[in-house]
């Protein structure tokens, strides 16, 4: 009897170990993906529009709801402030620091190898800000309807975007938040950095 009983005791402790293993191992893996998807909101590329789906507005008057709406979209930083200008529909965004600086912050989360030339690494910061740009302007005009500029100001240039212009881009526009649509038409032509000069050179107009 002392046998079967010990044996018994062994076998729930060893059952516990392995319960409990195996929750461990769901737990991390389920906080896994939880940090690698905050981290993808911070990339155009990677960024998921459901994500910002819940801020669709009919106005960008609703101020909490604008503000919020560009702190869950990339090229967010820790200072950012915010002027609403009613008037003339137009969000105003402030950025502390250069352009180059806030690139360089948004993509601290990325591992890369940077090149060793200032010019080159200069051109990957400013192509950052100019990709998540034209993604953040996209998004916010297609969730706030009444959304006409937003002026992106950096403490060296500032940049204003128009709702036209940006619409000129898509053939889709109306549709554009459709998952798949989001997809091929906004996020896959931002992996390449001829279409991001591009599309700079004709929307981002230089205050």
């Amino acid at each position: 009897m002392p046998n079967k009983k010990n044996k018994l005791i062994i076998g729930l402790v060893t059952l516990g170990i392995l319960v409990f293993g195996v929750t461990l191992f769901f737990v991390i893996q389920s906080n896994g993906k939880g940090e690698q998807y905050k981290a993808e909101q911070l990339e155009a590329t990677t960024h998921d529009i459901n994500y910002v789906l819940p801020f669709k507005n009919e106005y960008m008057g609703n101020n909490s709801n604008t503000v919020n709406l560009f702190y869950h979209l990339p090229l967010t930083t820790s200072d950012m402030k915010f002027e609403l200008f009613p008037d003339t529909l137009t969000v105003q965004i402030d950025y502390s620091d250069t352009l180059l600086h806030v690139g360089k912050e948004s993509m601290s989360h990325k591992q890369y190898a940077a090149p060793g030339l200032a010019d080159e690494v200069n051109t990957i910061y400013k192509n950052e800000v100019e990709k998540s740009i034209i993604y953040n302007s996209t998004a916010a005009f297609a969730l706030i309807d009444n959304l006409e500029y937003i002026v992106y100001h950096f403490s060296d240039v500032s940049y204003k975007v128009s709702r036209t212009d940006i619409k000129a881009l898509y053939s889709n526009f109306d549709t554009i938040l459709n998952e798949t649509n989001w997809k091929d038409n906004v996020q896959s032509k931002l992996n390449e950095k001829s279409y991001i000069a591009d599309v700079a050179s004709r929307v981002l107009i230089q205050q």
